[in-house]
């Protein structure tokens, strides 16, 4: 339980998940901090406004919005522990020589 609190990871996951219930509660009724925090949405915002102006469609809407959010912020984390474990790795290399 310790070693995944050390993951960016993680804390990327949580905090978009209480983005995400902070929207869904309807304290941020105009989607900023949803958008704002995410540049996938920012980059979809056309795609999204059809899908969201479709009678049909507007039900997923809001869980596509949420999917995005999670989705950017669990894949940045695991990009930097990527990043952050082949930094240490290298260095423990340079040591060994």
């Amino acid at each position: 339980m310790i070693l995944i609190m050390k993951r960016f990871a993680f804390w990327f996951c949580l905090l978009s998940l209480l983005i995400c219930f902070f929207n869904f509660s309807g304290n941020d009724d105009k989607n900023l901090l949803i958008f704002l925090t995410n540049p996938i949405n920012l980059l979809l915002v056309e795609w999204l406004t059809d899908i969201n102006t479709n009678p049909d469609t507007s039900k997923f809407f809001q869980p596509l919005i949420y999917l995005f959010h999670l989705l950017f912020w669990i894949v940045l984390g695991f990009v930097i522990d990527l990043l952050i474990k082949s930094i240490k790795k290298h260095k423990i290399d340079l040591r060994s020589k």
